[in-house]
């Protein structure tokens, strides 16, 4: 007769229970027991450590990388909290063959660049920051933003992709009311100089 599987699974944890009843440890500690009281010797103790980082070696400094935005006369601002992501897609025209799997690329070219930049401007009066909503500062950068033409950009993460102009696609902000400090969201893209040669030139009629 078979007993169900509860009744097995109780039977064998008896046996086990009444198998490990036979089992006999040997001490584990054959010598002295520890001593916590250094031998005699005073305990020598060790000063705390200095912190890695010294908080008045950050103070006046800018953690973050400065970003530089103007119109082509130089006017602009110079934002020392904005935080910038970029990306590109290259462009490749896949082709289907017959009977093959997979597809042949063609590369084309290198996309523009998408700029995503979140700004935060911070409510000053003389100067000084003060407990205001930075309105005027507001302001500046959207008449800036607002421009309709490229704009010239510059920070330290920009230079590294090789990005100096950008187009504006886009603003947005969410007013703050609970602090002196408002961000601004901008999208855009990036916008180089091209030179453009014809080998086609068609001589103006009557001339040799």
């Amino acid at each position: 007769m078979k007993l169900p599987i509860s009744i097995n699974l109780a039977a064998m944890s008896w046996a086990q229970h009444e198998a490990k009843r036979l089992v006999r440890f040997k001490k584990g500690r054959t010598g002295q027991p520890p001593s916590w009281e250094g031998h005699g010797e005073d305990i020598t103790t060790h000063t705390a450590g200095q912190p890695l980082t010294d908080r008045a070696y950050w103070e006046g400094r800018y953690v973050l990388c400065e970003l530089r935005i103007e119109n082509e006369a130089g006017e602009g601002v110079t934002l020392a909290d904005a935080v910038v992501s970029v990306s590109r897609e290259r462009r490749i025209v896949s082709t289907a063959l017959v009977g093959r799997d997979g597809t042949v690329k063609e590369y084309i070219n290198e996309g523009d660049w998408a700029i995503s930049i979140v700004v935060g401007l911070q409510g000053v009066q003389d100067g000084v920051m003060a407990d205001v909503w930075p309105d005027a500062q507001v302001r500046e950068l959207r008449k800036l933003l607002e421009t309709k033409e490229a704009l010239r950009v510059q920070s330290s993460f920009l230079d590294v992709w090789g990005i100096s102009r950008m187009v504006v696609k886009s603003i947005s902000a969410t007013q703050q009311t609970d602090s002196n400090y408002q961000t601004m969201s901008i999208s855009a893209v990036s916008d180089e100089d091209y030179e453009i040669f014809s080998n086609d030139y068609e001589a103006p009629k009557g001339a040799e």
